[in-house]
């Protein structure tokens, strides 16, 4: 059980995290998100927030490449190292990734 002056101290020491926005690191019009990457490209993921893509693989700086984007379709699908992954068009409009040449 905690005493009412540990609750403050708790309590101001969580704030300081919680109103940060992280913001992308690269320049201007340089990275786009995953759902807009053409079919059959790969790509270098930026910035992705997503704690649960995280887990699965696509954390930032692994490489991608896109098997299939029909605009009609709720759903891509994207290849990194030997996994297949099925996303979310929301989901990936949270991702941030540059094109490879």
């Amino acid at each position: 059980m905690l005493f009412e002056r540990h609750r403050a101290r708790l309590r101001r020491w969580g704030r300081q995290f919680r109103g940060r926005q992280k913001t992308c690191p690269c320049a201007i019009d340089q990275c786009f998100s995953l759902d807009q990457l053409p079919q059959g490209s790969s790509a270098i993921i930026i910035c992705n927030r997503n704690l649960k893509t995280i887990e699965r693989g696509l954390y930032v700086g692994s490489r991608l490449s896109m098997f299939r984007n029909d605009s009609g379709e709720p759903n891509i699908i994207v290849a990194a190292g030997d996994a297949r992954y099925v996303l979310d068009r929301r989901i990936a409009r949270e991702i941030r990734v540059k094109v490879m040449e």
